[in-house]
């Protein structure tokens, strides 16, 4: 089996999160959390569930596995732990195509609020925003897909929660445009008002 196959998927932590102690979200156990807030073995359950959803994208297990194994690290994790789901619930596979393709969009939905950062802070938000326009290697990034990670990664984000007291921002493009001397922003109008987005030089 080829080496990248052959990740251990029974308590995969390797995703970079500093632990401490507090109670886990899942099994409610005063354990070692990570930024996640679940422990050791709850979390392993959650990375089994999203590679049994093939969800690869929101799985550190599968990161940097190539695209021709995924299917076999799945394979791998059902025949060592069977195909049930141990965290998330279980998706409803045979339904007709249009409400089974609504039962995908909402257990997708469902592994995004799982993942997603319950606490933080208008720097993490910031931050956030940084780091993923830095990582995308282009100078101008498409505001919208930056939108969509901060969303992604922020549970619940509100940007009237954001910023200094008081500013009650109705958008998240009217809170990002608050920060120039980190972002700087342009528009396109023959582009259906696209909007774009760099970092401040």
């Amino acid at each position: 089996m080829d080496e990248a196959v052959s990740i251990d998927l029974a308590a995969n932590q390797d995703n970079g999160d500093a632990l401490e102690n507090d109670f886990c979200r899942h099994c409610e156990l005063p354990l070692l959390v990570n930024d996640l807030g679940f422990c050791s073995d709850c979390y392993a359950k959650l990375e089994r569930d999203i590679i049994r959803m093939r969800d690869w994208e929101y799985s550190s297990t599968a990161l940097g596995v190539p695209d021709e194994q995924l299917e076999a690290l799945r394979d791998r994790g059902i025949r060592d732990y069977g195909a049930d789901y141990e965290l998330l619930e279980q998706p409803h596979e045979y339904k007709p195509t249009n409400k089974r393709s609504k039962s995908r969009a909402t257990q997708h939905k469902r592994v995004i609020a799982a993942v997603a950062l319950r606490e933080y802070t208008t720097e993490d938000v910031l931050q956030a925003a940084h780091d993923f326009i830095h990582a995308q290697g282009d100078e101008w990034v498409n505001f919208s897909r930056v939108s969509q990670h901060l969303y992604e990664r922020f549970y619940h984000l509100k940007p009237k929660h954001l910023g200094l007291p008081g500013k009650k921002y109705k958008s998240l493009l009217k809170f990002i445009a608050d920060y120039p001397d980190r972002f700087q922003l342009r528009s396109e109008p023959d582009h259906d008002g696209v909007t774009w987005i760099r970092l401040h030089k």
